[in-house]
């Protein structure tokens, strides 16, 4: 959670790169930007709709298996 909160008021992205077992944070709209142009309207509208609901975007990236999911998490009250 550190990784979104040091950068909270810039609506972070998280991704979690499995093959290195790190974690970054990255502007939103520069990291949505990077994704192809079939998922980069939905990955926006899913963003925007969690940054409203208190939530955050975790996208986990395998290169050995060329995937890359994401996740909508609820963020933990402080």
């Amino acid at each position: 959670m550190m990784a979104y909160y040091d950068f909270k008021d810039k609506n972070p992205i998280i991704e979690y790169d499995i093959c290195n077992g790190k974690i970054f944070s990255y502007s939103a709209r520069k990291y949505i930007q990077t994704l192809s142009s079939r998922t980069r309207d939905h990955s926006n509208e899913q963003h925007k709709e969690a940054t409203n609901k208190n939530q955050f975007m975790l996208f986990v990236k395998d290169h050995e298996k060329r995937k890359l999911r994401s996740y909508i998490l609820d963020l933990p009250l402080q």
